[in-house]
């Protein structure tokens, strides 16, 4: 029988195998990375907004400044130093990837390029801030604010921008996966109805080779190859056999044709198998005789199988209008012994009981 796991069915799991560690490395990796990637987008906004803050704080206090002189001693929040160093850090950590707020590098070249200018930019503005606390007019300061928000806004549009690109690949990727997974699947499915079917095939030929056909008891090959086996192993088993030969089945077939025989055949055969279920094998040994081995026989068992027999074709027989209807029979039996061990022996016994059985049955005719 061909076997179940081919080398197709061992590249198919290898291949789902290679995919399902394939898709859960990217899925684990790509949640990490657009984490990171949101992180990333989320900081450059906080740059936005947070400059926005310190412009309008630095130009508030030059203007209270202006009026009052003692503002920059009495306030608590002006100057807003602690601002200016915590964007420092984040710009620097938006280029670089190190720092305190866990921030990656985006490897695109417009990012980067933009954050580089959000950089430069910063660094401009920290003079203006300085000259504008030095008392200069806020003028340049705002005017130069306002370009650095355009400029933080491009820088967090290119951040988006390979955000969305790249969860664009992880999708083509996952779905391609599924699709072969989909195929895969398919396939194992198929390989698997295929192999199902072989299976069906070969027990099918398989009961054809030895079981038969008319009375679905084991064939002569199987009975052979059970005597083969008990044969290779000659162990003290209480072996018991039974030889069983129709009577008249010459004239039942002269008289109602072979498919007449055939039927008292099978009712024989049934009645055989029933009895022999519950102790061993029972099988159709030739055209109309039948074996019986048993193993942990005794005189007692015997004759409790035989009367069982009897019993039933007697109770077929009854039902019967002809006698070359019924059926009729010669058994013999022997069980093994000190003096008859081998298998072939023990049938032989049962053979030459059974024709002493059929040649008295004859002589009571």
């Amino acid at each position: 029988m061909k076997k179940l796991w081919g080398k197709k069915e061992f590249w198919a799991m290898f291949i789902v195998i290679c995919l399902f560690i394939s898709v859960s490395y990217t899925s684990i990796s790509s949640i990490q990375l657009l984490q990171g990637n949101a992180r990333v987008v989320n900081y450059v906004g906080i740059v936005r907004g947070a400059t926005q803050k310190l412009m309008k704080e630095e130009i508030m206090g030059w203007n209270m400044m202006r009026t009052d002189a003692s503002f920059a001693e009495t306030s608590d929040w002006y100057p807003n130093d602690a601002l200016v160093a915590r964007l420092d850090s984040i710009t620097e950590e938006l280029f670089s990837g190190e720092g305190p707020n866990g921030l990656v590098v985006l490897q695109d070249e417009t990012y980067l390029s933009n954050v580089r200018m959000v950089q430069e930019h910063w660094a401009q503005l920290k003079v203006l801030i300085s000259e504008v606390r030095a008392g200069a007019d806020p003028g340049e300061l705002f005017e130069s604010s306002q370009n650095y928000f355009d400029l933080v806004n491009k820088t967090t549009f290119s951040a988006e921008a390979y955000s969305e690109a790249q969860v664009s690949r992880v999708n083509k990727f996952l779905i391609f996966a599924n699709v072969a997974f989909i195929l895969l699947i398919l396939s194992g499915l198929g390989l698997y109805v295929r192999n199902l079917a072989v299976k069906r095939q070969a027990d099918a030929l398989g009961k054809i080779a030895y079981v038969d056909s008319l009375t679905q008891l084991n064939n002569r090959t199987s009975c052979e190859r059970l005597i083969s086996h008990y044969g290779e192993s000659p162990e003290d088993k209480d072996i018991a056999v039974f030889m069983f030969d129709m009577n008249d089945l010459k004239l039942t077939n002269d008289f109602l044709g072979h498919k007449g025989g055939d039927v008292v055949i099978a009712a024989f055969g049934a009645i055989l198998k029933e009895a022999a279920s519950e102790y061993g094998f029972i099988g159709r040994y030739g055209g109309d005789e039948f074996l019986a081995i048993f193993e942990n026989g005794d005189e007692s068992m015997a004759a409790a199988f035989l009367d069982k027999i009897r019993e039933n074709v007697n109770e077929f027989n009854e039902c019967q209008l002809y006698k070359l209807q019924k059926i009729q029979y010669a058994s013999g039996y022997a069980i093994a012994n000190p003096s008859v061990q081998n298998i072939e022996d023990i049938i032989h016994e049962a053979d030459n009981r059974m024709y002493a059985d059929k040649r008295m049955l004859k002589s009571m005719l």
